[in-house]
Order: C-alpha cells, then structure tokens, then sequence
C-alpha cells in the first residue's frame, strides 16, 4: 500500500510540473503576441486616414465655379497614381488611366509612378572584410506598391530609396571578402563568386529599409566589382603567384604518378631495377616533367 500511495504521489507531483510548465509556456506565448501586437498598433498608430475637403475649398469652388469646374479636371497616365491633398489634408488616391475631377481650390495633386524604376549605383569605394579597398556599383530594380505611403510618409521617396541603397550596399560588401582564401571556410561566401546570393541578401535588408517608403525592391546586380586602383597591381601579382603555386603543384602530382605507373609497368613486365637505380630514374623522370625547358636524361637500366 506504501508502495502505490509512493507512486501515485509521484504521477501527481509530475502531473503538476507538467502543467506548470504548459501554463508557463503559455504565458510566453500570450506576452510575445501581445508585444507583437503592440509593436503592429504603435507601427500603424499615427496611419493617415482618409478626409473630406475642407468647408473653405468648397465654398470657394461654389464662388468661382464656372472657372473651378474646368480648373479641377486633370489626367492620370498609365502606370501612375495620383495622391490628392486638399489644404494639406489627405483626401483619396486616384489610381485608373483617364481624366478625373477634384475640386482645385486648396488642391494638391502628387504624381508616384507604379513602373519598375531602374536606380544606378555609381562607383562608390568601400572596404571589404579583408580590409581592402574596392571599386563597387550596382544596379537596383524596385517600384512604388504603395502610393500613399510614397507621397506622404517620406519626402522625395526616390530619393530616400537612392540613399537606402547606397548605405546597404556598402554594408553588405563590408561584410565579405572580395575572394576566399585557401584556408577559409569551403562553406564562407566571397563577393566574387556568390554574387547571387549577395544580391539576394542585398534585397532583403533593402526591402526591409524602404518598406517605410511603399517600395517594393525586385532585384540588385553587380554592375562594377575590382580592387581599387592604388592596390590593384599589388593584388593581380597575389592572383598570379597563387595560380602558379596550384599550377605547380598539379605538375608535381601529375610527375609522382608517371614515375610510380612507370615504375609498376617495368615491374609487370619483369624488369627489376636495383633501389638506387629506381631512385635515378624517379629524380629524372620528375626533372624532365616538371622542368620548364628541354631536358634529355641518361638512365643507366641494368636486366637480370
């Protein structure tokens, strides 16, 4: 009877930790939604509403409206939308191709354009994560999704993307080396070859940068990517040396198997050679294949 009043006290005692850690799961859980939700109402707290016009403006257009009537009209192009103020006040956005009418007294018309706009980066020195200069540019294709937020959250957005991306270039190359040394990581990514996936990452953090603006960032490329000129010289003799140490060493692995395969055939075929003369003729054979001029050896062969 002891024993299973122990064991009952157990399952409780477990029963109950169980459920206390489920309540304090919970409690974590209900606190990070709530500071979500208090981080989206106090992101959207001061969002611009919809008004109407002002009392002001439509008695002056009342007054004056043989000439207000013509005045107020105005065309929207394709692939443009129109944000309509009136004194100061945000009243609606005009968004289909044709002629529409606002009242023009107090009015204010801004023109945002919905097309891919094409933004070039002009060559801009930065540092890389090897701390060496480099010569970078680049191209950025985005657009304008939301127009109110264009015209009213930022002034001049173009402008505010152009400087956006300028700062996220340069922290994204800071970021990387312009190559990978031998002794990296195989997995680390270098400027210039994982150019894709810096792009990537570049349009990320920019999106997240420009979303403020109502803007909408499709692709980044690489237009210029070189070592900066008072270095480049320097760094083309660092490129040069460490293509011919690999092509070196290709020459010297590729000399160990000839003169190892030359030295399993002779046996094959029934010639054995005493171990200084295989020790001759592996030194020649590695002389004349890796030698950069003519070379015309002596190879004393005994036969038993």
């Amino acid at each position: 009877v002891s024993t299973q009043s122990t064991g009952e006290l157990l399952m409780d005692k477990k029963k109950r930790e169980t459920e206390s850690f489920v309540l304090d799961k919970d409690d974590e859980s209900s606190k990070k939604d709530k500071h979500v939700e208090e981080e989206f109402e106090a992101e959207y707290e001061h969002e611009i509403t919809e008004g109407s016009e002002s009392l002001l403006s439509k008695l002056c257009c009342c007054i004056f409206f043989p000439i207000t009537a013509c005045a107020s009209l105005y065309t929207i192009q394709e692939k443009e939308e129109v944000v309509v103020l009136n004194c100061g006040r945000y009243v609606g956005t005009d968004r289909a191709a044709g002629i529409h009418w606002r009242n023009c007294c107090g009015r204010d018309l801004k023109r945002i354009p919905t097309a891919q706009i094409t933004l070039h980066l002009p060559n801009t020195k930065v540092i890389d994560k090897n701390a060496n200069p480099l010569i970078v540019s680049g191209v950025v294709v985005y657009y304008f999704n939301n127009t109110k937020k264009a015209a009213l959250d930022v002034v001049q957005a173009q402008d505010f993307v152009y400087n956006q991306a300028q700062v996220v270039m340069k922290q994204i190359v800071s970021k990387y080396p312009y190559e990978a040394e031998a002794s990296d990581d195989a997995h680390g990514h270098c400027l210039k070859t994982e150019a894709s996936h810096i792009s990537k990452k570049f349009v990320k953090i920019l999106q997240k940068n420009v979303m403020v603006a109502g803007a909408q960032v499709v692709s980044f490329q690489f237009n210029n990517l070189s070592y900066a000129p008072e270095i480049a010289s320097g760094m083309l003799k660092r490129q040069q040396a460490h293509a011919l140490v690999k092509a070196r060493k290709t020459i010297v692995n590729g000399a160990v198997d000839i003169a190892y395969g030359a030295m399993s055939q002779l046996e094959k075929r029934g010639i054995s050679l005493q171990p200084e003369d295989k020790t001759k003729l592996v030194a020649n054979l590695l002389t004349v294949i890796c030698s950069e001029s003519e070379v015309l050896p002596t190879l004393p062969l005994s036969i038993n």
